[in-house]
């Protein structure tokens, strides 16, 4: 509940605001989503286009962000905006499942 809460008050700050907040081990991009990804253990986007870094992000089906994050890559997606993507940059810390050559642990978004 509480992770549901700290999404839900980063979704309310700037941009430029969440930017800066930034936790140790972590980094924010920007995704334009290009696919959605649901299985029964892992929730996972993708992003268009081709850059330096990871483009496909997840976490566990189960995580309280799960919802919000389906809600907000499927509202980005229709609407071609971008959303921005606080992920967790050792792969290490990757949902089972998740590529560590292109895929990160997602702990926040932003529909920007």
């Amino acid at each position: 509940m509480k992770r549901l809460f700290l999404a839900a008050a980063l979704l309310a700050l700037p941009a430029s605001a969440i930017a800066q907040k930034a936790p140790e081990g972590g980094a924010w991009t920007e995704c334009m989503v290009g696919d959605i990804f649901a299985d029964r253990d892992r929730l996972e986007i993708g992003c268009a286009g081709k850059t330096a870094g990871p483009r496909r992000f997840a976490l566990e089906i189960r995580d309280p962000l799960a919802e919000t994050l389906l809600r907000l890559a499927i509202s980005a997606k229709d609407r071609n905006r971008p959303l921005g993507v606080l992920f967790v940059m050792a792969p290490e810390a990757n949902p089972e499942g998740c590529d560590a050559e292109i895929c990160r642990r997602l702990a926040a978004v932003n529909l920007r």
